[in-house]
């Protein structure tokens, strides 16, 4: 768990602050930036190269892969095709320890929300979909809605700071249906919460 933390971390990194027209980055200002040894850093930038978000070109270093010109509303619909079905699968194929997990994350949007701590929330947020994807135990389903869920992050919704109950409350019924192993209930409330925004 600490490690796909630190890997959101870095992946949001990269969104926000690195992913500039031709720049590279390198294992060891990463590993400066986020006091990482180079083996760990090394890894988590191998994952996000396979996931598609980066690329690496020999003897420069690490490159963003960029989607500027993707509509955010196809990568949003993508995004939600492909988490629903993963959430579909990990109805049947989750594990106590992937209902823990999530159980323990939903406690921290809790304290994030509560706080209205945009950032804390969002980053737990981006935490509670890959856990739901990850229930699913379906490495070309997570592969995908990995490099998915980094796109759309990007193009985060301006009414998202102003919803954190709104939020918070999809993500409760969501984890309480799932817990509960009721399907349609479930993809309801995901639906609910990912396509809640106006056109």
């Amino acid at each position: 768990m600490a490690e796909r933390s630190m890997m959101n971390r870095i992946r949001e990194y990269i969104y926000t602050e690195a992913g500039g027209e031709g720049q590279f980055l390198s294992e060891r200002e990463i590993a400066q930036k986020f006091d990482l040894k180079r083996g760990a850093v090394r890894e988590i930038l191998l994952s996000l190269e396979g996931e598609g978000v980066l690329e690496r070109i020999p003897q420069k270093g690490y490159r963003y892969v960029r989607c500027d010109d993707s509509d955010p509303r196809s990568v949003e619909a993508v995004r939600y095709v492909v988490e629903r079905e993963a959430v579909r699968k990990a109805l049947t194929a989750r594990t106590r320890e992937d209902l823990v997990r999530l159980a323990l994350i939903l406690e921290d949007l809790d304290r994030f929300a509560a706080a209205k701590e945009l950032e804390g929330f969002s980053r737990t947020d981006l935490e509670f979909h890959e856990q739901l994807v990850a229930a699913s135990h379906d490495n070309m389903l997570i592969k995908m809605f990995s490099f998915l869920q980094g796109a759309a992050f990007r193009y985060q919704h301006p009414a998202f700071s102003e919803a954190f109950s709104e939020t918070q409350a999809c993500h409760h019924r969501i984890f309480e249906n799932f817990k509960a192993g009721k399907t349609a209930e479930t993809l309801e409330a995901l639906q609910e919460h990912l396509v809640r925004w106006p056109e």
